[in-house]
């Protein structure tokens, strides 16, 4: 017969300041929480559809009320299918793509006049850049920017003689390479056509692609594989230099009982989940599958349509050891 177990010292401490309700007393209507997070798209029923003895391993169930659980932030979903999105992380470096550089030479050798373009800023194809008086016949010509893009490099200036130097590079950052390292234990998931997202330091995201090339050769001291993706960049998020990193989809599949990460919790070795039955929360033993850095797979233990904590559950965790632990003495 399940027991039923005082909350934790801090929660009762937290409902005494915020709720005038009591743990095992009080109105234990099923209505969610303020905030719950969203059910999962293809939940099945509103029943927590658990079967007799199935997925039990731990003695006991924490009763709280439902003001209390609001008080506490504790979140509940229906259990159900989502989508597992398997990706491999890898590292690289942004690059302008060599054929969206131009350097720009003078066509005869003369004395530069006029400089008219500045550093890092944009030009338009046609665009004089400088106008340059000719030795051989002292006429004066205007050289024009072939592409448009970033004035990335200027050698330019009023009275000097042109050399065998471009006087500018231009680069067109509207589309840029991305180049990442792919090492041995990657190789055998990677492949052209992927898709990659790209993120920044700070996981930001700022751009996506594919795949679009594998280098045949090894870099000789990383032993690593470059795989280069073609990047978008109309907002100038990404720049030439830059180091990022590249969420690799390698799978992506339907999982039939997908939950948060958040929702496991830890006991006498075993992952568990805490599922709402009536007006308590029951620790199910799981089995778990496939997962990634937010959700995981459970195999076995937690039925399709049954209410279980998907934040906080450690309350629940916490309130079990301690009440275990008490009577033991």
């Amino acid at each position: 017969m399940k027991s039923q177990f005082p909350i934790a010292t801090l929660a009762l401490a937290l409902l005494l300041a915020h709720a005038p309700t009591g743990l095992a007393g009080g109105n234990h209507a099923h209505d969610e929480p303020h905030g719950q997070e969203a059910e999962r798209e293809g939940e099945h029923g509103h029943g927590h559809g658990h079967e007799a003895g199935h997925g039990d391993a731990h003695e006991g169930s924490v009763h709280m009320s439902a003001d209390m659980a609001q008080a506490l932030g504790v979140r509940t979903a229906l259990a159900g299918p989502g989508a597992l999105r398997m990706t491999r992380s890898l590292t690289g470096r942004v690059h302008t793509d060599p054929s969206r550089v131009s350097r720009v030479r003078p066509r005869y050798a003369g004395v530069i006049e006029t400089v008219d373009a500045k550093l890092w800023t944009q030009v338009d194809a046609g665009q004089v850049l400088a106008r340059v008086q000719s030795n051989d016949s002292l006429q004066s010509y205007p050289l024009k920017a072939p592409i448009g893009g970033w004035v990335v490099s200027r050698q330019a200036q009023v009275g000097e003689v042109t050399g065998n130097e471009p006087l500018f590079v231009i680069a067109d950052l509207s589309e840029l390479w991305v180049e990442f390292d792919v090492f041995d234990h990657d190789l055998d998931v990677v492949r052209v056509g992927q898709p990659v997202r790209i993120l920044g330091l700070h996981d930001n995201a700022v751009g996506q692609g594919v795949i679009d090339q594998l280098s045949p050769l090894a870099i000789h001291a990383a032993q690593s594989v470059r795989a280069r993706v073609i990047v978008p960049n109309p907002q100038g998020a990404l720049r030439p230099g830059q180091y990022v990193r590249g969420e690799l989809l390698v799978e992506s599949r339907q999982a039939p009982v997908l939950v948060p990460r958040s929702a496991i919790q830890q006991m006498d070795g075993q992952a568990v989940v805490f599922e709402q039955v009536g007006d308590g929360f029951e620790p199910r033993s799981v089995e778990l599958g496939a997962g990634n850095a937010e959700v995981v797979e459970v195999l076995d233990g937690l039925q399709p349509g049954a209410r279980y904590v998907t934040g906080n559950s450690y309350l629940m965790k916490a309130d079990l050891e301690k009440s275990g632990a008490s009577h033991q003495h």
